[in-house]
């Protein structure tokens, strides 16, 4: 931060600062009843911190007198340096929305990963599931190489192994999950999208959710010392309800055995689905472990 904030700024007035940079940033806009909401200041001392940070970042904001909004322009830069982590941790938790939690959040199930995005990149994509608009990316896919694509995000799900995207993917005409740390470059649209065929609620795989059974591996030894691991009475099974969209990234973070006949080796797999010919029905389980293209008996 400039140093002329720390000769002008209190601690908690940098902390009021840091909010209204955070929400430019990744919301792409933000409003004095967000600083009067999250930190229980009143209305005054919310437009003084304003007066400062445009005073500190004369180019960041654009005020809509309209709207009453404070609004990110094509010039903003940073006031403050941001970790990778705490920014996702931030947005998980939605300690910087002002807000109560919402009813549909976009980030999920947050959890630590070797790979972290770019906060560039992570920027463009939040403010857009925020705004709910288009976004144009530059991709590197495993299969295809890298290629430009025009994507409709809605939600970021961390798999525990590394950060995705899920979005309406207009190259193809489907909803699809694309790595953020594959993302090589992410610009906004200006175009409107068709809310009929784009957004979130036409996400039938996002928004069909399903029972997983799970139990400890029919092969262990000791099946009793992986119920103790889950809090299991003797016997008794687990059942998740998970999204069908990202039933594999989950089955595949828990280390279950999705074969249908629970063939893989209980050393590495401790628990087994106890249900695949549904799960396969309802979700594509390509990445989990043990799944087979073959068709399972009801």
């Amino acid at each position: 931060m400039p140093t002329m904030a720390a000769d002008t700024a209190s601690p908690t007035q940098r902390e009021r600062l840091w909010q209204i940079d955070f929400l430019a940033r990744f919301r792409g806009q933000v409003t004095r009843q967000d600083l009067v909401h999250r930190f229980g200041i009143a209305l005054s001392n919310a437009t003084r911190d304003f007066t400062l940070y445009r005073e500190l970042a004369p180019s960041n904001l654009d005020y809509d007198h309209r709207d009453k909004v404070y609004r990110r322009t094509p010039q903003f830069q940073p006031l403050f340096t941001y970790d990778r982590e705490h920014t996702l941790q931030t947005l998980t938790l939605g300690q910087a929305a002002g807000q109560e939690p919402c009813e549909q959040p976009i980030l999920v199930d947050a959890a630590p990963t070797l790979n972290q995005p770019s906060l560039d990149v992570l920027a463009v994509v939040s403010r857009a599931i925020y705004a709910a608009k288009a976004i144009r990316i530059r991709y590197v896919s495993v299969s295809s190489g890298e290629s430009e694509r025009e994507i409709v995000p809605h939600s970021l799900v961390n798999t525990g192994l590394r950060w995705h995207v899920r979005a309406y993917c207009r190259t193809h005409a489907q909803f699809r999950d694309f790595v953020l740390t594959r993302i090589t470059q992410a610009d906004e649209l200006n175009t409107a999208i068709d809310l009929a065929v784009e957004s979130i609620g036409q996400d039938a795989e996002w928004n069909r959710c399903l029972v997983v059974e799970l139990a400890p591996h029919p092969a262990a030894a000791h099946k009793r010392a992986i119920e103790l691991d889950y809090g299991l009475a003797p016997g008794e099974t687990l059942q998740m309800n998970i999204k069908a969209a990202t039933a594999g990234y989950w089955l595949r973070r828990w280390g279950v055995d999705c074969s249908l006949n629970a063939r893989l080796s209980p050393d590495e797999y401790q628990l087994a689905l106890l249900n695949p010919a549904s799960v396969y029905r309802q979700a594509n389980l390509s990445i989990a472990p043990g799944f087979t293209q073959e068709t399972p008996n009801p």
